[in-house]
């Protein structure tokens, strides 16, 4: 079946054309049988064939339809047919489909258009009937169905308009969910790819730098200091487009660090000119997954701040402590020998401070006094279990 059979504009116009045409049909086979004459019963035949007609053009030109429809509605109008209503043939339904579509898509100058033009075919209709009206219909019978005719016309016009603001606020309301969704999914990368490969980097140019001083070979310590300067640039620019992503979103499949991991990736920040350190007092307990993972993240930014900003040779503590009903973690570094151009600041802080919150925590930076060391990060999390 074709793919536009299965839209409900294609449904809507054969369940009309399969009611409504067989039903003109009697009419006109009526019309025969009352003794209308041969003119009469061709341009009613004429006009129910062309509103079907206009049905199918309104479905890919509602405009165009709309058009058609009227000139059709109008033949009816003007064809005296004795006893006969132009609204009574069953096909006039068409004119009001093409009404519809016109009304639901386009705009409020062409939506004005087809209500006067619907309201003035009904007037002149009623006027009609009520010129050829005889004495067996009484003088009212007219305007009563011109009122049906303009309480119809009106209330397919407003129908039209309400549908298509409902569809327009549904499609908002979708534009927004996946605006939603596209941003979630964005932060999730940026703040994995901060939190990995940023780490990652500032590490080896940490350990880069290092070589670099203790090496004896001129030669070396200079291709050494480019290497990291080259790793610096590369820092630089991953940080500049992770600007643009602010959702994130964990790989699937992909197991994240965990609290029994942080001796490791502390020994792996280690370097002859940065002594990274891990002490761990209380008893381990058990943390959500949310918790969990914001202890490893503020761990991971702590040292690669210090590593990234501070110069070296730097000493960096990681501190854990579950002795309270909230397990602890700080991470604290000693000033160095001041202040690293590290080039612009980046995201980190932020996405560790909304990880801890998110995992009802709370996150502190605190910048120690003059001589008694650098920058201090601190969180508190709910840990399960009595201490």
């Amino acid at each position: 079946m074709p793919d536009h059979a299965k839209t409900p504009a294609f449904r809507t116009d054969v369940v009309v054309h399969a009611v409504a045409a067989p039903l003109s049909a009697l009419v006109v086979a009526l019309l025969v049988y009352s003794g209308a004459r041969a003119w009469q019963v061709a341009a009613t035949a004429l006009a129910a064939v062309t509103l079907h007609a206009a049905l199918e053009v309104s479905r890919r030109r509602p405009v165009a339809g709309f058009a058609v429809a009227s000139a059709a509605m109008l033949g009816l109008v003007l064809t005296p047919t004795p006893g006969w209503e132009p609204g009574a043939l069953p096909s006039a339904v068409c004119f009001l489909v093409a009404l519809w579509r016109t009304t639901a898509a386009t705009g409020f100058r062409l939506r004005l258009a087809a209500l006067l033009v619907s309201v003035g075919g009904i007037v002149l209709s009623g006027l009609v009937s009520w010129y050829r009206v005889d004495g067996a219909v009484p003088a009212w019978m007219p305007w009563a169905t011109g009122t049906i005719g303009l309480g119809v016309v009106a209330a397919v016009w407003a129908a039209a308009i309400a549908a298509t603001g409902r569809k327009a606020r549904a499609a908002r309301a979708e534009a927004r969910r996946l605006a939603a969704a596209v941003s979630a999914e964005r932060a999730h990368l940026r703040r994995d790819l901060h939190d990995v490969i940023a780490h990652s980097i500032t590490v080896m140019v940490a350990r880069v730098d290092a070589a670099s001083v203790t090496t004896s070979d001129a030669g070396t310590g200079h291709e050494l200091e480019d290497v990291a300067d080259a790793g610096r640039d590369a820092l630089g620019a991953l940080r500049s487009m992770l600007t643009v992503l602010d959702a994130e979103r964990p790989t699937p499949g992909k197991r994240p660090l965990t609290v029994a991991a942080l001796p490791e990736l502390v020994e792996a920040a280690a370097t002859p000119l940065h002594r990274v350190t891990f002490t761990e007092a209380g008893a381990r307990r058990p943390l959500t997954i949310g918790a969990e993972l914001a202890v490893v993240r503020v761990v991971q930014e702590g040292i690669t701040n210090a590593l990234r900003h501070v110069r070296s040779p730097v000493a960096v503590e990681v501190r854990l402590d579950w002795r309270g009903p909230d397990v602890v973690v700080e991470v604290r570094d000693d000033g160095g020998d001041g202040v690293l151009d590290g080039g612009s600041p980046g995201t980190g802080l932020a996405g560790v401070r909304e990880r801890v919150e998110a995992a009802q925590g709370s996150f502190t930076v605190a910048r120690a006094a003059p001589g008694d060391g650098g920058w201090a990060l601190a969180a508190r999390l709910p840990a399960k279990g009595a201490p």
